[in-house]
């Protein structure tokens, strides 16, 4: 699960980072609520420390993506992969105007006058400095590191008393495929989940 702390600026909730264009402030962040925040930090500081709370380093997920699948410049950053959080740049993170968007927020990408627009699935609009095809290869880029790097999921045995104690060999079972079966079967005192 992706603690939340007073000092953590990335969450589940977390849309875009991008440069704040301010005397005092370095980054903006933009909250799924639409509220920007306003932070003293770099773009890439708060990256690393989202990473630090997810029990990594920057350069650490950047290394493991760049091996694993070979994406050498622009690379999809794995903030934590348990809570789903990737961001991907718009041009290269030294950049000062590069902007980092949150995947799966990402609703669409669509360009007019020669502008690039990402609409998010809150409905908001941000205005991005990259072309619609470099973007919609950094969404298939993230897209394809969160199914790389995604947690395996949990498989549940189901344990049956009644051939626990009855001589038979491998008292235990998988459960059915049924994505209910959980609910099914809480009132049978013989069944035990973990």
């Amino acid at each position: 699960m992706f603690l939340l702390r007073m000092e953590q600026l990335i969450s589940p909730r977390t849309m875009a980072i991008f440069p704040a264009n301010h005397e005092v402030y370095q980054t903006t962040i933009l909250d799924q609520s639409g509220k920007e925040f306003f932070s003293t930090k770099s773009r890439i500081k708060i990256l690393e420390e989202a990473c630090f709370i997810n029990r990594s380093s920057y350069d650490g997920r950047i290394k493991a993506v760049r091996h694993e699948l070979n994406y050498h410049r622009k690379t999809p950053l794995m903030i934590s992969p348990h809570d789903y959080i990737y961001a991907i740049p718009t041009m290269s993170p030294t950049h000062y105007d590069c902007i980092w968007l949150f995947h799966l927020h990402i609703d669409s990408v669509s360009s007019k006058q020669g502008k690039t627009y990402v609409q998010f699935k809150n409905g908001s609009t941000l205005e991005v400095n990259c072309s619609e095809k470099v973007l919609n290869r950094q969404r298939e880029r993230a897209a394809a590191t969160m199914n790389h790097f995604a947690p395996l999921p949990l498989i549940s045995v189901k344990i049956d008393s009644n051939r626990m104690g009855g001589g038979n060999e491998g008292g235990m079972s998988l459960p059915p495929m049924d994505p209910g079966f959980i609910e099914k079967d809480l009132d049978n005192n013989d069944n035990f989940y973990y």
